[in-house]
């Protein structure tokens, strides 16, 4: 399975800095360079037919949000 450590790797690696990047575009980075296994792309949960690895990417660009590490438009609507 992978790891946040390793999304975000990704993302540093593959997103385009100082641009507008859309969350489909960073999910297919993370798709095309991520090493995605059977269990990476089983739903969290019966309930959700959202693959883990796409929560797993949500939660580590939410969590670099909150940490002021990237920026969001959401987050540059509020200020």
């Amino acid at each position: 399975m992978i790891a946040a450590r390793q999304v975000w790797g990704i993302i540093q690696g593959h997103v385009p800095r100082k641009k507008w990047v859309s969350s489909d575009d960073i999910y297919a980075i993370v798709e095309l360079h991520g090493k995605l296994d059977k269990e990476d792309r089983k739903p969290l949960s019966s309930r959700s037919s959202i693959p883990r690895w796409k929560i797993l990417v949500r939660n580590v660009l939410s969590n670099r949000v909150r940490r002021g590490r990237i920026r969001s438009r959401k987050s540059l609507e509020q200020n």
